[in-house]
């Protein structure tokens, strides 16, 4: 008699929107070969329930938001055979190596950011070193990654697809979508430049709904914290024409009805050419890590504020595409290489790493848990990021990208 094949246990955990929107898209490729689960960590970006409903889209359960202690608690009573941390940096700083101090019995502990990171960070991967496995998702981002490890603790990268949805598209389309970021541009008047050419080309084509799609309403905790939003600016603004708009809800939804995309850099883009929406990324701020546009380098793209309000969208660089971002999908081997390091002992188990200094601790508690910091330790590290946030430190802090 053929005896059933052991599904390796799996917990899945997320601490914001876009991590827990990455946090699912993982999950679903994983969970006809592991027993899969997935929680939400309450935390200082904990996403709210219309940001949980727009990541999951009905394709899962609504998971569980649990506080640290708890989950501190259930890793070390149960651990599951494969830790996946879709968190921030700090969050898992914090878990793997303050709370659990490397003790964390799971086999494989497994960590990706969500879209975009090119160029990786060593800040990023150093937060992370408690971890096995880093996912990528595109050959120039491994090679990238590849390139740092030797400084790190890591013990292999995987390649996974980003988790991008089949959107159908409508017909009758005629929005024009713009993705803002939280980091780019950051300078308010550059802002302001790039809001006033999606005014004029609303101005300049009223067949268009050009829509400024925020990834939360205001208020709403967002992976990176967004000081200068969108909704503001365009109520400075004044005389905005009526067919522009701030809308939120799932990005799927309006690449539906698109006829053209515009960002910066955000992933969304990526989501817009798989859909075949022509897209612009705007250069005028700077091409490089400085803007994150690195990884949009020879697509063929980028463009300018005056391409913007011509509507001059552009088709992606083939070449380009294989290479970066959508590559074939049997070049995918995250789980086959989580499989893999399941088999051998785990490294991190036994190694003990040097502690961060109490001041590092109590900082990277409070940017990690904030107002979600179940414990009286939230006192003392409430206290240090008001002190912080006077100098505008944190602000900086929270916002980074190599923060993750």
């Amino acid at each position: 008699m053929t005896q059933p094949q052991h599904r390796p246990s799996a917990l899945f955990v997320a601490d914001s929107d876009s991590y827990l929107k990455w946090g699912v898209g993982r999950l679903l490729e994983a969970s006809d070969r592991w027993d899969c689960e997935l929680v939400v960590v309450a935390s200082a970006v904990t996403p709210s329930a219309s940001q949980v409903e727009a990541a999951v889209a009905g394709r899962i359960e609504t998971p569980a938001t649990v506080s640290i202690v708890d989950l501190e608690r259930r890793l070390r009573a149960d651990p599951p055979e494969i830790l996946v941390l879709a968190c921030r940096g700090d969050l898992i700083a914090l878990l793997l190596e303050d709370r659990l101090r490397g003790t964390c019995a799971a086999r494989v502990i497994v960590a990706g950011i969500p879209g975009v990171w090119l160029p990786p960070t060593e800040l990023g991967l150093t937060l992370r070193r408690s971890v096995d496995l880093m996912v990528v998702h595109s050959h120039v981002e491994r090679d990238a990654v590849d390139a740092l490890l030797p400084r790190t603790e890591l013990r292999a990268t995987g390649l996974a697809s980003l988790a991008i949805p089949d959107i159908v598209r409508a017909e009758g389309a005629n929005a024009v979508v713009f993705a803002p970021q939280a980091l780019v541009p950051a300078a308010r008047e550059d802002r302001r430049r790039l809001l006033a050419a999606l005014v004029d080309l609303a101005r300049s084509r009223p067949d268009l709904s050009v829509v400024v799609k925020t990834r939360g309403a205001v208020g709403e905790a967002q992976t990176h914290r967004d000081d200068q939003p969108y909704e503001e600016l365009l109520a400075e603004a004044g005389d905005v024409p009526t067919n522009l708009a701030v809308e939120t809800g799932p990005m799927t939804e309006h690449l539906a009805r698109a006829v053209g995309f515009v960002t910066v850099s955000s992933t969304a883009a990526l989501e817009a050419v798989a859909a075949g929406v022509p897209s612009l990324c705007i250069a005028d701020f700077g091409v490089g890590p400085a803007t994150l546009t690195t990884a949009f380098e020879g697509s063929g793209l980028l463009g300018s504020l005056e391409d913007l309000r011509a509507g001059a969208f552009r088709e992606p660089d083939a070449a380009w595409l294989a290479r970066s971002y959508f590559h074939p999908v049997d070049d995918n081997d995250w789980m086959n290489q989580v499989d893999a390091l399941a088999q051998e002992p785990r490294a991190g188990a036994a190694r003990e790493l040097p502690r961060a200094g109490l001041r590092t601790r109590v900082r990277r508690r409070w940017v990690a848990l904030g107002d979600g910091d179940p414990t009286p330790a939230r006192h003392l590290s409430h206290l240090i990021g008001l002190a912080r946030s006077a100098s505008a430190g944190v602000a900086r802090l929270r916002r980074t990208p190599e923060n993750g």
